[in-house]
């Protein structure tokens, strides 16, 4: 906005004191650099503002004014800001007229409205809005938040209980409309905040305008007018801003005072809606209201009746004319309209009998709603419940059927909008589509007062429901009978909910009787449960079996393992059919998933299958057994488990290895202990040059003697394998017969212990790596003297 030399001065002293107080000071030339950079941009961002004011055109400067939001937010008086409006707008009308005046000439001329006098227009236009928004706001301040109407809702339900239900409905549409009416309020004021940072960016540009255009107004008076121009845009959006400040202030004044009346009736609402009763003569109210509606439709839908019956009679007249007549002629286009008359009253005739039918299903829900209040019995309560959520459901089920109705009519308008518009449509023609128009506005009007019948209908079931308690928002907490009875109803319905229906053929007779099955929730849950208790009961059995088999026939545990889940396998199926027959599920009801079945298991299961045809191969082979020490893969351990899908491997360093059967039939194998639990292990020993290597033996061989883990038949043996570089080499050969509790590693650290010990005793060394090094003494060898470090305390 435009910055008053006046503004200057008072701004003056306040920026030239911290220079003055650092120079009297004596401060650091950092300070005083840093004050003069600070002082030059403060004076670059007011020079283009006061530069306006002071170059702007006289018949201009009575209209550059501080903008009243700008006062208003330096708390200035409205009043003040009112007056000034009214100035503004009196100088601004002044300029209209006599720009107006100006362009007369052109104007009979036939040549377009100027600039100037369109930006004039506007800023009045502006002004105007300020004023209109002044009143506004005086307006608001002094006028209470709530209407007459809900000041008398709110006093009427102060009182004590119970509280009438109409008159609390009353308040619920008035907290509802209060609601809606916040939250649009709420989104104006984000677009109002977007929107003027917008304007004051578009204000900074004509002001920089303003600031280009006083460079060049004193050369011609083409740059004359256009300083001029560029002094209205800046006055024209320095308007807007301040028009569009004011509208936000409105609409945030506004949200004050409301926001508090919607908490008061949200706390009020909660406080009377356990406490509300519907009274017989307030039924009867409604019921006399509702046949009312009931008469006017019934109404409606004569007169239609009677109305499309002449147009019938007109169209078939006008049929037997068509057949001489022009086809693009007068007849034509009267039928074409006759046409959509009647197609528009027969959709008229629909929404009328269904707006009808709505009616009285209203009537039929105050009926309920009565009862549901007047009642104590529970179960009649219950089904009042149930009758309401039943209704509900329907109106929910046709809500979407309008609204495609609603959404087509809509389009049709629209189409037959953009036909009207056409210009090279002549005014007979133009009339037709006209009329077209209308019919077609008509139904859309149709549809929408059938889409908010339906929609208020809903809307009272939905509160009622929740009234009664079920949805939890309001309603007496002592009611848990009612409650009880509705998760009754609740859980029998989800219990005989039919899935699909079976049909059973048979032959009865000679004659083909066919029988049709529901299956239900609780059939089905029937067959899991019982499947369950006899499984388990079938796995207790087999268990029992399989001990009875190894203790009694001395079968081989693994094969009677085998055995056992083969038995359960086949039980499991049996059991399936049998409670399939037992729920009268015909296995028929499975044949449509066949085919689809058998591809997704022949591509999904085959390396299960694979897997335990495998396991099944190797229990019956005993290739490998539980207790064998075997090698796959890098992985060497102990089997722990066959089972029909893979194979467990406990490994030396105690990590369990799950195999699929099918790598120990594809891979190679190693089974150590596969035929015979012996194997041979040995140990290099190296000793000396020198030693006594028959002792060293005879040594080594007294070690392997006495270790119980070293097997006596075959018997250990030592042998001399070879002559190294630095030592000889000694080979210890034996045999362990490997089990759970051996350990071939332990056993070799244990001979290698105790040859150490042993071979020490006896002197014979285990020698280092050793090299020779050979000194050539031809000539003599040089001889450096090189000081002592200085010595350290």
């Amino acid at each position: 906005m435009p910055i008053h030399s006046a503004h200057l001065d008072r701004s003056w002293p306040a920026i030239a004191r911290p220079y003055v107080t650092a120079g009297t000071k004596a401060s650091s030339s950092y300070s005083l650099i840093f004050q003069h950079l600070l002082l030059a941009l403060l004076m670059m961002v007011l020079a283009p503002f006061a530069y306006a004011q002071l170059t702007l055109p006289k018949q201009f400067s009575g209209l550059l004014q501080p903008a009243p939001a700008t006062q208003a937010a330096a708390g200035e008086e409205a009043s003040d800001g009112r007056a000034h409006a009214e100035a503004l707008l009196a100088e601004a009308r002044r300029q209209q007229q006599e720009q107006a005046h100006q362009d007369r000439g052109s104007a009979e001329e036939g040549l377009p409205t100027s600039e100037r006098q369109r930006l004039l227009d506007r800023l009045v236009l502006f002004y105007s809005d300020r004023l209109k928004l002044f009143d506004e706001l005086d307006t608001l301040q002094h006028s209470p938040p709530e209407t007459a109407n809900q000041r008398t809702l709110m006093a009427e339900l102060a009182g004590p209980p119970p509280y009438s239900a109409l008159r609390v409905d009353a308040l619920r549409d008035e907290h509802d409309t209060l609601s809606a009416q916040l939250k649009s309020l709420t989104a104006s004021v984000r677009a109002l905040e977007a929107q003027q940072a917008g304007l004051v960016e578009a204000r900074k540009r004509a002001s920089e305008a303003l600031r280009l255009a006083a460079d060049r107004r004193n050369q011609t008076d083409k740059d004359r007018d256009k300083h001029e121009l560029a002094a209205l845009r800046l006055q024209e959006a320095e308007a807007d801003v301040t028009a569009n400040g004011l509208a936000l202030d409105f609409m945030n004044l506004k949200l004050k005072k409301l926001q508090p009346l919607a908490e008061q009736m949200r706390r009020l609402l909660s406080r009377v809606l356990p406490e509300q009763k519907l009274a017989k003569d307030e039924l009867e109210q409604q019921q006399a209201r509702a046949r009312g509606d009931l008469a006017k439709v019934s109404t409606e839908i004569d007169q239609l009746t009677a109305e499309n019956n002449k147009l019938t009679v007109e169209h078939e007249r006008l049929a037997k004319l068509l057949p001489g007549a022009d086809p693009d002629g007068p007849i034509a286009y009267r039928m074409q309209v006759l046409a959509e008359q009647m197609e528009t009253n027969r959709l008229r005739l629909m929404t009328l009998t269904w707006l009808h039918g709505l009616i009285q299903i209203a009537s039929d829900a105050w009926r309920q709603r009565f009862v549901g209040y007047s009642s104590d019995d529970a179960a009649a309560r219950q089904a009042v419940l149930v009758a309401l959520k039943r209704t509900s459901d329907e109106l929910t089920s046709r809500r979407d059927l309008f609204n495609e109705l609603q959404n087509g009519a809509r389009v049709a308008v629209r189409q037959q909008a953009l036909r009207l518009d056409n210009p090279l449509l002549s005014s007979s023609a133009r009339a037709q589509e006209a009329a077209i128009l209308e019919a077609l506005e008509k139904r859309v009007q149709a549809y929408e007062r059938l889409e908010v019948a339906g929609s208020r209908l809903y809307r009272q079931l939905n509160r009622w429901l929740a009234d009664f308690g079920f949805s939890g928002e309001a309603g007496d907490a002592s009611n848990w009978k009612l409650g009880a009875l509705q998760v009754k109803q609740v859980l029998k319905e989800v219990w005989d909910f039919e899935m699909f229906a079976v049909e059973d053929s048979t032959v009865v007779d000679g004659k083909t009787v066919t029988v049709a099955y529901g299956v239900t929730v609780g059939k089905s849950i029937g067959a899991i449960a019982l499947y369950i208790v006899g499984y388990w009961l079938f796995s207790l059995l087999s268990a029992r079996m399989q001990r009875l088999m190894v203790s009694r026939f001395h079968v081989d545990e693994q094969v009677a393992g085998v055995i056992r889940r083969w038995a359960m396998i086949t039980l499991a199926i049996v059991l399936i059919i049998f409670i399939l027959n037992l729920a009268r599920i015909p296995l028929t009801v499975f044949a449509f998933m066949g085919g689809a079945l058998a591809i997704g298991v022949g591509f999904g299961t085959q390396t299960i299958i694979k897997n335990v045809i495998s396991g099944i191969i190797i229990l019956f082979e005993r290739k490998i057994r539980v207790g064998d020490i075997i090698s796959l893969a890098g992985t060497t351990g102990y089997v722990t488990q066959v089972d029909l899908r893979a194979s467990t491997v406990l490994g030396f360093d105690g990590i369990e290895a799950l195999i699929p059967n099918s790598s120990l039939l594809e891979n190679e194998v190693v089974n150590w202990t596969h035929s015979d639990a012996r194997i041979r292990r040995e140990i290099k020993v190296r000793i000396a040059y020198g030693s006594p290597v028959h002792g060293a033996a005879d040594i080594i061989l007294g070690c392997a003697a006495d270790h119980g883990e070293v097997l006596k038949n075959p018997k250990p043996e030592v042998f001399l394998e070879d002559f190294g570089n630095n030592e000889l080499l000694l080979v210890l050969l034996f045999w362990v017969e490997l089990g759970p509790k051996l350990f071939g590693r332990r056993v070799d650290s244990d001979l290698r212990f105790a040859m150490e010990k042993r071979l020490g005793a006896a002197g014979i060394r285990i020698p280092f790596p050793q090299h020779d090094v050979h000194l050539d003494a031809s000539q003599p060898l040089p001889v450096r003297i090189t000081p002592a470090p200085p010595a350290t305390d």
